[in-house]
């Protein structure tokens, strides 16, 4: 199963949905600026600092503009 963790209003977020769908992927979508816990767990558990996260069966597939974070 695919997570995305984002922030609404993002363009490099919104960009890393439109790839999700454009290639038919389903995905859970977490906004981290309006969900407390969705923040603390891409923080805490997979080490984020910034958004898009992309993670697939809990391993980060990416983080950040492009999975560069």
């Amino acid at each position: 199963m695919l997570e995305l963790y984002i922030r609404v209003g993002c363009p490099h977020c919104n960009k890393r949905i439109e790839e999700l769908k454009k290639k038919g992927l389903t995905y859970k979508l977490y906004d981290v600026f309006n969900d407390p816990s969705a923040y603390k767990r891409a923080k805490e558990k997979y080490g984020a600092d910034k958004v898009p996260v992309l993670v697939e069966n809990g391993e980060v597939k990416s983080i950040g503009f492009q999975g560069g974070g």
